[in-house]
């Protein structure tokens, strides 16, 4: 093989805008519904997502704040984030 020659490229398997929108969709999902408490399992099957999808996205809120994680594995949002939405939106 000629060393000029570009290695095969390996297309993104990460579609950026459809993680955004899946994102901001369980964002609001949390903050419409500030008790939900959900496990992985629960989570994939509400909003679709495959096992590995699932733990990309929550450990994504987990680390931007939005959502927390209690020892028995369920995530939901933090009540601050809730707080500052609902005094944003003049409620």
């Amino acid at each position: 093989m000629d060393s000029t020659t570009n290695p095969p490229t390996i297309p993104n398997r990460r579609h950026s805008a459809s993680r955004a929108q899946l994102l901001h969709r369980i964002r609001a999902e949390f903050r419409e519904m500030p008790g939900l408490r959900l496990t992985c399992g629960q989570a994939q099957r509400l909003f679709g997502m495959r096992p590995d999808v699932c733990e990309r996205v929550f450990a994504t809120l987990v680390g931007e704040g939005t959502l927390t994680c209690s020892p028995n594995a369920r995530y939901g949002v933090r009540v601050d984030v809730v707080w500052q939405a609902r005094m944003s939106s003049g409620g």
